[in-house]
């Protein structure tokens, strides 16, 4: 009896060493097929991931590099400046120039300018283009079409708009008894002629997703809200609005960035710091140190700032705006 019960419970050892071998052996295979899926799809990103480092990252490292010397006309480090640079844009050297700071001031008006304004007009037609009227399609593709139309091309329709010869825009100069030929010439209508330009460039896009995200809403909600006697603006209020907040939040987020790093529309209607300074954004303050005065470690030290700012706008963004932000 002994010696059969022995050979059950060596039999017994036996199948369970069997069984972790086989465990092991399963769990090995399944971390080879995951690290040669793995090895597969770092294949796959490797164009994008060399574009990246190769366009993004080390120019980003090497603006980082250059912002901490003086450099020659040629671009190359002459004298390690320590963070002198930065001291200056802030006008914490003492020199008493406060142009840069102030370029920082009008990118953050332009952006205030922006950013709420193109969402509102986006949330507006969006809500028109849910109505379920004859040609709705028709309006919905002239709502896209300024997405079709590139910066560049935009900023010189619209000036030859505010050009003094086509006198489109006279009549508000008028209104306002501005003293200036055109709207891009009075230090107190420039910078809002050109936030209109970009609120019109960025209209298309902010429209298309802010449509796609009120479409995504689920209209039973709308047919639940309605049996309870909410409808019309009660509904926009308490039912659109809640679940629209994910897409705002990113609207906001990109809206900004982009308000941030907009340059073309000031160099093809303005073409320099516009009257009194009134239009000097800081991305062109980077243009003219970099281009003009050939400062390219001063230049880099104001892209590394405006980096910077953009990073801690949108970590406050999300710190602040996320917790009203409803998920489904």
């Amino acid at each position: 009896m002994s010696i059969k019960a022995g050979d059950q419970e060596a039999a017994r050892g036996n199948s369970q060493l069997q069984v972790v071998v086989a465990g092991g052996a399963a769990i090995a295979k399944k971390s080879k097929r995951e690290w040669q899926e793995f090895g597969l799809a770092c294949l796959y990103m490797s164009p994008a991931i060399l574009f990246l480092v190769a366009f993004t990252y080390i120019p980003f490292l090497r603006s980082v590099w250059l912002s901490l010397f003086v450099t020659t006309p040629q671009g190359a480090t002459a004298r390690f400046n320590g963070i002198s640079y930065y001291s200056r844009i802030f006008n914490l050297d003492g020199s008493g120039r406060s142009e840069y700071l102030k370029s920082i001031l009008t990118s953050l008006y332009f952006a205030l300018l922006v950013v709420p304004l193109g969402i509102v007009f986006a949330l507006g037609l969006a809500q028109l283009a849910t109505l379920k009227v004859r040609a709705i399609g028709f309006f919905r593709t002239v709502f896209t079409s300024s997405i079709a139309i590139s910066v560049a091309s935009a900023s010189v329709i619209w000036a030859l708009i505010y050009s003094p010869t086509t006198r489109t825009t006279q009549w508000i100069i008028d209104l306002l008894h501005l003293n200036a030929a055109s709207l891009l010439q009075h230090s107190g209508t420039a910078l809002l002629a050109v936030a209109f330009v970009t609120t019109w460039t960025a209209l298309g896009f902010n429209f298309i997703v802010t449509l796609a995200g009120i479409q995504a809403i689920p209209q039973e909600l709308y047919e639940s809200a309605r049996l309870d006697g909410a409808s019309g603006w009660k509904a926009f209020r308490y039912l659109t609005l809640p679940l629209l907040t994910p897409t705002l939040l990113f609207l906001i987020v990109i809206n900004t960035i982009q308000s941030f790093q907009a340059f073309t529309q000031f160099n093809v209607l303005i073409g320099n710091e516009g009257p009194d300074g009134s239009t000097n954004v800081f991305v062109y303050s980077i243009f003219t140190a970099f281009w003009k005065d050939n400062r390219y470690g001063f230049a880099s030290a104001m892209s590394v700032v405006l980096f910077l700012i953009l990073l801690l706008l949108t970590f406050v963004q999300y710190r602040v705006l996320d917790r009203r932000v409803h998920y489904q």
